[in-house]
């Protein structure tokens, strides 16, 4: 498709001229006036260049273009005219009214390569446009997406147990202060947190994420607050912490319970003052961060035993939320088997169902692991069952975790395969390796410590083939 140009020029021989010198190479339109040529400019929104003389009755040809670039600010502009206007075509070409002028009498050659290089430049601009357009589209869905699965009418459970949870959500989502969010593993701490950052003035921002319990010390307070290069063995170049990548947004602390003494004070100071050091800096850097902790550990008595900072409780501890476990909200799980049943039939391609006896199993069942306990068994019986699900793909399921658990005493935490652990990205299955080493390989202190069934321990582990 040609090039359109308009070129407007109260003298019609002017127009014949150029419009006979161009035809093979531009769809040319032509207008004898400024303001038929603004009805062509409102009406021809693919205009790619505006060609004008300066002198004509009524408005001056800077003028015409200063009102054309309101209605089409992406097509280029230029001037053509017999006087050397210059203080009026310099100001309007400060102003960007103007891309170029050209005098008259003109050389076709000449003129076209000028007039070339205008479309040129108009179609690099619209091409730019259009890639920003997309942008905006892919990040509206996305958006859009995010907000969506965090809606609180989204959360299984908003009529139910959950709704008193959720009306304080919204109370605090519009404010900036601290929430610790508590509760047993697995029972949806994050989507919690999901919730108040979607619900809050800072959707647009960044939500980052990170687990305390799951890195080392080192690499902790690295991944918090960035390191620069140099500062320590495999250093090569600055990082940026999670806290500089939330600016402006919120961060998502799970498992605050691990922080070490050192990161503590450093996180105290964040909260007190709004700036941190990177690792091996001296400039101190500003945030506004929105922090939203959990936790399935006691911290009142993490305070007592020393273990836990006292004045970061206070600090972190600004608006509590408790999600309450799976086992006081059993009239949430029928609704959560067909939310799972649903997703993972679809993600594998089946048509399947759950019978009556096999529903009353799973309302019946205590699920000591949770929400995410109870996701992971319908995934299983997803993958290895077909049609009507019934007690039989679940029951085993149930009855290998009660028998694993009961002969399964320790585990030599130094045996569970390394190139395993590299392999899973799950950050379930790093806490429960990282547990596992805190409690020297005892299962039962493994479980204390994370606040679960020892019995759904077991399972985790051989769910991700630690044991």
């Amino acid at each position: 498709m040609k090039p359109i140009v308009l070129y407007v020029d109260d003298d019609a021989a002017n127009l014949d001229t150029f419009k006979r010198a161009f035809r093979f190479d531009y769809e040319v339109i032509t207008a004898e006036n400024a303001a038929a040529g603004l009805e062509i400019v409102k009406s021809t929104p693919e205009l790619a260049l505006i060609v004008t003389d300066q002198r004509m009755p009524g408005m001056k040809g800077t003028e015409f273009l200063e009102h054309a670039m309101k209605v089409n600010p992406h097509a280029q502009r230029m001037i053509l005219t017999a006087f050397t206007d210059l203080d009026a075509l310099l100001s309007a070409i400060q102003k960007g009214h103007v891309y170029d002028y050209i005098l008259k009498p003109w050389d076709r050659g000449s003129l076209k390569e000028t007039l070339d290089r205008a479309i040129s430049i108009y179609a690099d601009k619209m091409e730019r446009v259009k890639q920003l357009m997309v942008a905006r589209s892919q990040n509206s869905s996305l958006k859009e997406m995010v907000q969506e699965a965090y809606d609180f009418t989204h959360i299984i459970g908003a009529d139910g147990a959950l709704k008193p949870i959720l009306e304080q959500v919204m109370k605090v989502a519009a404010a900036s202060s601290t929430v610790l969010v508590r509760g047993e593993s697995g029972t949806g701490k994050e989507l919690i947190a999901h919730a108040i950052h979607a619900a809050s003035p800072r959707a647009d921002a960044s939500l980052v994420k990170l687990n305390c319990a799951a890195l080392s010390h080192g690499v902790l307070e690295s991944e918090l607050f960035g390191h620069e290069k140099g500062s320590f063995t495999g250093a090569v170049a600055a990082k940026k912490g999670r806290f500089e990548l939330a600016d402006g947004g919120t961060l998502f602390l799970d498992e605050v319970g691990d922080l070490p003494e050192s990161v503590q004070v450093k996180l105290l100071r964040v909260l007190q003052e709004k700036e941190f050091e990177r690792v091996g800096g001296v400039e101190s850097k500003k945030v506004d961060v929105r922090l939203v902790a959990a936790t399935h550990q006691p911290l009142e008595k993490l305070v007592e035993e020393g273990r836990f900072r006292k004045d970061l409780f206070y600090r972190l501890n600004v608006i509590p939320i408790t999600v309450p476990p799976l086992r006081e909200r059993t009239q949430d799980i029928p609704a959560l088997v067909d939310h799972f049943l649903a997703k993972f039939s679809t993600e594998s391609g089946k048509n399947l169902s759950i019978d009556a006896a096999a529903r009353q199993l799973l309302s019946d069942y205590e699920w000591p692991g949770n929400v995410r306990e109870l996701r992971n068994m319908i995934e299983r019986a997803v993958i290895m069952g077909e049609g009507e699900l019934g007690v039989s793909d679940f029951v085993t399921d149930l009855d290998e975790i009660n028998r694993t658990a009961s002969t399964v005493e320790s585990i030599d935490p130094d045996k569970i395969s390394g190139s395993v652990l590299e392999t899973i990205h799950d950050e379930s299955a790093k806490e429960l390796a990282a547990s596992l080493r805190k409690a020297g390989g005892n299962v039962s202190e493994a479980a204390r410590m994370m606040g679960i069934a020892r019995s759904t321990l077991v399972y985790r582990l051989r769910k991700y083939r630690l044991i």
